[in-house]
């Protein structure tokens, strides 16, 4: 039969080698230091939980049964959850992820907040919010690396990682408090370093700080619904529409702004723009893995790898971004302000010439 089968009412792709219903009571087993030994398989591949259709021991109580077809249904995302079974490959791809997730926006946050000195006072404000937001992702990062890391328990019988019976599940709500908090803080420190005209830039801020944190609780009610693909559609599409605004807002309106900069940050400015719009369109393409059928440890592995890798690109790479141009801008406000004293100065030496000529050619 197929390496890979679908589990309790088509909707949870998982190995058939152990079978994920019995998952939690292996991994209590080895915790205890027992052995799993696998029941005889019925026609197909598929080993009935024991107790005629009753779940087996660990297995969430609240779970309907199918007793005709002897196979548990799951009924809510922890259940999901706790049923499913990784390979050491999808197992550590993860944690590496996630470490990198960690290390990359800390390391940034340590460099910017050091280099804020070095930097026009008037420049300031966008890389300290930056320095903010690549904090608040590193945490994010840590506690999801932690959790991830804390989930699971190896079977050394078959080098398959199982999650265990006890504490709580991967906790995927952490990401979406991130993004709350740190998706508006992004396209403020934006609007701040392109330098929007003070009677645009509140107005502008304030407009899609609202919409970015439209667009995140829109898009949380359909992370929980794993189970019901045409729910999970249609918050896709409530939260697609602040996204939508905001992508608008992002090429038209600041790239308006942007061709009024200086030169010698307009590269860096048009830079940073399409970074946000590359990064940010990883996001829906990430949320839509499972509304087009993908199920299981896979659609985990692809969804916190997915989101690890454009937490990244849109924080930490952008953070970076964010600080060369308030650099580039420190250095051509400096750059001016030589012009404007050397320009004075010139002047006043001028005008100090023209009073000893006239001295001296008075009568």
């Amino acid at each position: 039969s197929s390496p890979l089968k679908w589990e309790a009412s088509g909707f949870v792709l998982c190995w058939s080698r152990p079978l994920c219903p019995r998952s939690m009571q292996l991994a209590t087993d080895v915790e205890k230091g027992g052995t799993y030994t696998p029941q005889a398989a019925a026609p197909g591949g598929h080993v009935p939980p024991p107790g005629q259709g009753k779940p087996p021991s660990g297995v969430p109580g609240n779970t309907s049964q199918n007793s005709e077809m002897g196979i548990t249904r799951l009924t809510t995302k922890e259940e999901v959850w706790m049923h499913m079974v990784f390979t050491e490959t999808q197992y550590k791809g993860v944690s590496a992820m996630l470490a990198v997730g960690v290390a990359a926006p800390g390391a940034v946050t340590i460099f910017l907040w050091l280099q804020l000195e070095n930097l026009a006072v008037s420049q300031q404000a966008g890389p300290s919010i930056t320095g903010i937001v690549t904090l608040i992702s590193a945490f994010s990062a840590y506690e999801l690396e932690c959790s991830w890391d804390n989930a699971f328990l190896k079977n050394p019988n078959d080098g398959m990682w199982y999650v265990k019976d006890s504490g709580p599940p991967m906790a995927d709500a952490k990401r979406y408090v991130d993004w709350v908090l740190t998706v508006p803080l992004l396209l403020i420190e934006l609007i701040m370093v392109i330098d929007v005209p003070q009677g645009e830039k509140h107005s502008l801020m304030a407009r899609l700080g609202i919409a970015a944190v439209l667009m995140i609780c829109a898009g949380y009610p359909g992370e929980l619904l794993d189970d019901n693909v045409k729910m999970r559609w249609l918050w896709f599409s409530v939260s697609m529409v602040p996204f939508l605004y905001i992508m608008f807002s992002l090429i038209i309106e600041l790239g308006d702004a942007t061709d009024r900069q200086p030169e010698e940050v307009r590269y860096w400015l048009v830079a940073a723009r399409i970074l946000t719009v590359i990064s940010w369109l990883t996001y829906p393409g990430i949320y839509l893995g499972k509304c087009l059928g993908l199920q299981g440890p896979l659609a985990v592995c692809f969804e916190q790898m997915g989101y690890t890798m454009a937490d990244i690109l849109a924080k930490a790479c952008f953070g970076m971004l964010i600080w060369l141009i308030a650099r580039r801008q420190s250095e051509y406000a400096d750059e001016m302000a030589l012009i404007a004293n050397q320009t004075k100065a010139a002047a006043a030496a001028a005008g100090a010439l023209l009073n000893v000529t006239t001295t001296t050619l008075a009568p």
